[in-house]
């Protein structure tokens, strides 16, 4: 079942007709952030190029918070490629269509909502439909990447681009080895690490805290595909101009680091902040966790030194020592004081978090390494411990 712009536009594609202007939230500038192109365009609407196939359609999976953001900013684009979004469950496609297939964002409490849609909507599982998926954008919690791919698995081929827009490490490993299990068919991929505060007031209306955030995006490297083609460019393009995302791109290299540091911090407050029960400044203003931090920070430090993929980098190694991720985390918390953690918020609603994926991680590699982690360790089962009492009402 594909339903929302579909409906409206068919007869005005057949006809070479043109859409109404999309209304944007204004472009925000900065040095790290890539500047959205200009597209001609008229007073009364944007003109599609008829020649635009299914090929240039971009799909959304995972309709929270960041993924409302992303569909958001594509559709503010003067000329947005095509977008749908991939809806799990019937009752939030009903919601959606109540909203006209629209989403809202706004920026801060007072803001004004602005719309931007109607997008085309699909549940997942629809026999009715099937389509090739040639662009992907996946922001579902790590935990739920490779059971949210599967259904949809066989619309992907080996020339498609996935883009996950996730917290933690560790996710494409584990879909290879459960989703896409032969190299030479595997999509491409592209990471990107979102540094925007985004809440939901509800399934369609998006609040952003301000327009001072940024993402970063890079591909994947694979050894087992040919250099990046024009399908991911495709992509990656429209990434880099969506106006209020303001992304820019990163060679794998850097990107990684900057994984790593932001792992470092979510280590830290995602699980503290969980277990407390507190918003992220107030890790810094108890004393009593800063031990704590301090020998999770320790652990994390000896397991990126050890790591074989930094030391191929030619990387200044004192960027993770302890001392270094300590300062990075607490910076984290002071431009995000207020924010409360994903993990916390997971744990309150009764939610899975992503332990596994972040100071899980940590241990797992560590175990490969021959690197004990005790306090990641702790922390990890702790808070599955936790999870699991909270969803079934224990706690």
């Amino acid at each position: 079942m594909v339903m929302g712009r579909n409906e409206v536009s068919a007869a005005v594609f057949a006809k070479g007709g043109c859409c109404g202007l999309k209304a944007g939230l204004g472009h925000a500038t900065s040095p790290a952030c890539h500047a959205p192109l200009q597209h001609p365009q008229t007073l009364i609407g944007v003109i599609y190029d008829l020649s635009m196939s299914e090929s240039s359609r971009i799909y959304i999976l995972g309709l929270g918070s960041i993924g409302c953001f992303i569909a958001h900013s594509l559709q503010s684009l003067p000329n947005p490629p095509l977008v749908t979004l991939l809806v799990h469950r019937e009752s939030l496609l009903q919601e959606y269509a109540s909203n006209d297939y629209k989403i809202s964002l706004q920026v801060g409490e007072d803001g004004i909502p602005q719309k931007q849609g109607p997008f085309d909507c699909e549940l997942i599982g629809d026999s009715s439909s099937g389509n090739p998926i040639d662009h992907l954008i996946v922001c579902v919690k790590a935990p739920a990447t490779a059971s949210a791919l599967d259904p949809i698995k066989h619309r992907i081929r080996k020339h498609s681009t996935v883009c996950f827009f996730q917290n933690g490490m560790g996710q494409i490993a584990r879909l290879n080895q459960r989703v896409f299990q032969t190299p030479s068919e595997r999509p491409r991929y592209l990471f990107g690490i979102v540094r925007h505060g985004v809440y939901l007031k509800s399934a369609t209306e998006a609040v952003l805290s301000g327009l001072s955030g940024c993402a970063e995006i890079g591909k994947v490297p694979s050894p087992d595909l040919a250099p990046t083609s024009g399908n991911s460019e495709f992509l990656l393009n429209n990434l880099l101009q969506a106006p209020t995302l303001r992304c820019t791109k990163l060679e794998w290299t850097d990107l990684l680091q900057v994984q790593l540091l932001k792992l470092a911090a979510n280590c830290v407050l995602n699980p503290l902040t969980a277990i407390l029960n507190v918003r992220n400044g107030a890790i810094k203003k108890n004393p009593e966790v800063e031990p704590l931090y301090r020998n999770l920070l320790k652990e994390i430090s000896t397991v990126f030194a050890n790591l074989p993929e930094l030391q191929a980098l030619s990387h200044d190694p004192t960027r993770f020592s302890a001392d270094a991720l300590e300062t990075s985390m607490l910076d984290t918390v002071d431009k995000t004081a207020g924010n409360s953690s994903s993990m916390r918020e997971d744990i309150l609603k009764g939610r899975g978090t992503e332990i596994e994926y972040m100071n899980g991680w940590i241990v797992d590699r560590g175990e490969e390494l021959g690197i004990q982690c005790p306090t990641n360790a702790f922390l990890t089962q702790l808070i599955l411990a936790k999870s699991s009492a909270k969803a079934s009402d224990v706690i």
